[in-house]
């Protein structure tokens, strides 16, 4: 009985290891198909209108084993295409992700880890 407990302490101890510890994710910059940028910190609605291809920047902090953040403006998913680590004191505190949308059209901007919602604060025109 005891090695059943001892076991079951065990595999609990190492299935929460792997489990997904996002503490932050939040958009930073969003750009066209240009690649003209636009700082998209601390504002409600996006001064120019995107339309088609877009790029987003979005910077993760935490642990991410399996889930993978998740961004889309309005019904446009984006697919992840460049991810970058960033280091502190030589440990790895998140990542730096772009994002690319094909058809954009209007919509708030989301990033989702997992099912949990992190951001959505921009409205995109």
């Amino acid at each position: 009985m005891i090695r059943f407990l001892l076991l079951l302490i065990l595999l609990l101890c190492k299935l929460n290891a792997y489990s997904t510890k996002a503490i932050n994710a939040y958009a930073v910059s969003i750009y066209d198909e240009n690649f003209k940028e636009e700082n998209i910190q601390r504002k409600q609605k996006t001064t120019q209108d995107y339309n088609g291809i877009v790029y987003t920047k979005i910077y993760a902090f935490g642990q991410f084993f399996h889930d993978k953040p998740n961004v889309q403006i309005g019904t446009s998913k984006g697919t992840l295409i460049q991810s970058n680590a960033i280091v502190k004191n030589g440990l790895l505190i998140g990542q730096e992700m772009i994002f690319k949308h094909t058809t954009v059209t209007k919509g708030y901007l989301e990033v989702y880890v997992g099912k949990k919602l992190f951001d959505r604060s921009l409205y995109v025109k």
